[in-house]
């Protein structure tokens, strides 16, 4: 078994969660230049994406959620799964898929928080998680887009034991939050327009660095993807909201300096 990396309440796995996942693995392996193996899970073939060897993604098919969520989702570290998991539905929240052993890995479930914003919690035992980190095609950032900022704070604090920091150098001009642990930085929250926040539901974002920006969202365009917002000057360097063919939403940062903690990109930490 390996050491836990990942402390309870760290985004510890991305997943794209899609009814057309081959055509996923084509797009994200020409963009972000990952190789991808096929795993089983029940009846589902679960795509591995890594990067040199190294585990940074996921891609499964509508089966494994049964057909929810969809899109980019975020699992977080969590000790004891199954507690997590009930105090999720407590605060008023949703179980997509409950807990789940996965073989070579660890235990995973799934769900959605009280504004609609779907997500995960995984026990690592086999496999702790993410293999890279701040590098090209590797995980970067996770941020919460929401209209109800203050509520969803209130709710993911309470689920992980965050503590905040509001920013006012946000690259987009809307207030912004860091949700942290033991003050380091771990996930944002963007606040969104409010005005319609029944049509708008809450968006976990998954960013992915680049070498260079502009030619990954000219590339974007060519694999067939579609670019939406920026770029964007940011702190950590500049980044482009794209959505991939199947209209999932991802962002690209060509990253200046690292936002989430990086202690899983060397070799010792991801052997040990």
């Amino acid at each position: 078994m390996n050491d836990h990396v990942f402390r309870p309440g760290e985004a510890v796995w991305v997943e794209l969660c899609t009814p057309a996942p081959e055509a996923a693995e084509e797009f994200y392996g020409a963009l972000l230049g990952w190789s991808v193996r096929h795993e089983r899970i029940g009846d589902s073939t679960y795509r591995m994406c890594s990067i040199d060897g190294r585990d940074v993604a996921g891609i499964s098919d509508d089966a494994l959620h049964g057909g929810r969520p969809r899109g980019w989702l975020t699992y977080f570290a969590v000790d004891d799964i199954d507690g997590v998991a009930r105090e999720a539905v407590a605060l008023g929240g949703e179980l997509v898929t409950a807990p789940r052993h996965l073989p070579a890995a660890g235990t995973g479930a799934t769900a959605i928080d009280p504004f609609g914003a779907a997500f995960g919690l995984y026990q690592g035992e086999a496999r702790a998680g993410v293999q890279l980190t701040n590098l090209p095609g590797a995980l970067c950032w996770n941020e919460l887009d929401t209209g109800e900022p203050h509520k969803s704070v209130s709710y993911y604090r309470s689920l992980f034991g965050y503590g905040t920091e509001s920013r006012s150098d946000s690259p987009t001009g809307r207030p912004y939050s860091v949700l942290t642990l033991d003050d380091v930085p771990v996930a944002g929250v963007l606040e969104m327009d409010n005005a319609w926040p029944n049509l708008v539901p809450s968006k976990w974002i998954t960013y992915f660095g680049v070498t260079a920006l502009d030619a990954a969202v000219a590339r974007t365009a060519e694999l067939g993807g579609t670019p939406t917002i920026g770029p964007i000057d940011s702190p950590n360097g500049p980044l482009h909201l794209v959505k991939d063919p199947g209209g999932h939403t991802v962002c690209l940062i060509q990253l200046q300096d690292g936002l989430r903690p990086d202690h899983v990109s060397s070799p010792s930490a991801v052997n040990r």
